[in-house]
């Protein structure tokens, strides 16, 4: 009887050995990994603020001031350069200025950021805000001194975090909300 129940033990277990010996994913297999169907083009984004909406296309955010950040990519284990306008620069276009008057307003917003995949993500603004943070957020439009074909045209980049989860490819939508501070 004891012999059954080894014998049944072994056969039972034999797909676990296997399965444990077999490559891991995790392991930088990627010839393993299926590839991720590429992410929608965005050709421009719409950024909302108190009731108000406007449309920024490549080419006008090319027109504002620039900034170029070399940062890595925790999940491709490579370094990569990105070049767009600043997070901020693009706020104050829709009316989001950082100024004295506007800290208050800064510290109580939050800005949903969305791609062409409907993948999001959150930032408070004033992380995405230079008077508040050391960290860099932008709209890139360009990655390696080229037209950002592989993300989608627009990303969200930031030097923020220690990995790429709140980077957004495809960037189509940024939406700021405010909570006014209770009395």
């Amino acid at each position: 009887m004891k012999l059954i129940t080894v014998a049944a033990l072994i056969l039972a277990l034999a797909p676990l050995s296997i399965a444990a010996q077999a490559p891991s994913k995790q392991g930088g297999d990627t010839a393993m990994e299926p590839a991720k169907p590429p992410v929608p083009p965005s050709k421009s984004i719409n950024v909302t603020f108190e009731g108000k909406t406007i449309t920024l296309t490549i080419e006008e955010l090319l027109n504002l001031p620039q900034v170029t950040l070399h940062v890595h990519n925790a999940h491709r284990n490579t370094d990569e350069t990105y070049t767009g306008p600043l997070l901020a620069d693009v706020l104050a276009r829709v009316g989001l200025k950082a100024s004295r008057e506007t800290q208050p307003l800064i510290l109580h917003s939050s800005l949903i950021a969305t791609g062409s995949d409907h993948y999001f993500v959150l930032y408070s603004v004033a992380e995405v805000e230079p008077s508040f943070s050391t960290g860099q957020v932008i709209v890139a439009v360009m990655k390696s001194g080229l037209p950002n074909t592989e993300g989608g045209a627009i990303e969200l980049i930031n030097t923020v975090d220690a990995k790429p989860a709140r980077w957004v490819h495809g960037l189509t939508d940024l939406n700021i909300m405010s909570i006014a501070p209770s009395k």
